[in-house]
């Protein structure tokens, strides 16, 4: 029996974890992008649309994951620390896939109602938001019956995959474990900034500037960046 695990024993949850996201964004992507086609279809932005979308996606995988591969990849190389590194690491990729899910099923109202996805300044511009939840609810309730559902399912799956009972079950090799933690730190700068050159300005809303159509652009982020970014641009 092994009692030391190879650093791919962290790339496999943390590459199944970006996986699920890309897939994820990516079909919730393109079904706003059928609910708003006449739109799209005149700003003629298909592909830009989702490009600027795969960069917005990456960016934001980056942003969950930094923390978990640096410090989680760090603190699993020895035995004492090994049962902290684990719960860092499920930790921030369970709340992170949580995040995503929850936003994102909230995202259809704002869309029909304000034209965008929501960020911080729309969530906060609400009076009563148990009052819209339950509003929502009520006049869509079979769509918000099966989002729900999927969503749990979707989390359900993804804790399964995880395999708990495995997952750092030992130490990782400390060398590659190190190894790990700097090279998947500096790839996820590089998701965060959408440049190998990290002297540059990061990806921001800017970016996703495709077309005249403000509802259009906000397609080509994902509302968890969206409301990040309106986070930290109040510190």
């Amino acid at each position: 029996m092994k009692s030391i695990l190879p650093a791919t024993h962290l790339l496999r949850q943390f590459l199944l974890f970006a996986l699920t996201i890309l897939l994820l964004l990516t079909v919730m992507r393109a079904a706003y992008s059928l609910w708003l086609f006449p739109k799209i279809a005149e700003a003629d932005v298909f592909l830009p649309l989702f490009v600027q979308g795969l960069r917005f996606d990456l960016a934001l995988i980056g942003q969950i994951c930094i923390v978990p591969v640096v410090v989680g990849s760090l603190l699993s190389v020895t035995k004492l620390t090994r049962a902290l590194a684990k719960f860092v690491i499920v930790l921030f990729l369970t709340v992170g896939l949580f995040l995503v899910l929850t936003l994102e099923l909230l995202t259809p109202w704002f869309i029909s109602v304000q034209d965008v996805r929501p960020d911080l300044h729309l969530f906060g511009a609400l009076e009563n938001p148990l009052m819209v939840i339950k509003s929502v609810f009520v006049e869509h309730t079979v769509p918000a019956i099966i989002g729900i559902a999927i969503s749990v399912m979707i989390l359900i799956a993804f804790w399964i995959r995880l395999e708990l009972n495995r997952f750092l079950r030992y130490r990782v090799f400390a060398p590659t474990g190190i190894l790990f933690a700097l090279v998947g730190g500096f790839a996820c700068l590089v998701a965060i900034w959408s440049t190998p050159d990290v002297r540059q300005s990061a990806l921001s809303p800017a970016d996703s500037l495709i077309s005249r159509d403000v509802a259009v652009n906000d397609l080509a982020m994902n509302t968890t960046y969206k409301t990040a970014y309106s986070l930290l641009s109040q510190w």
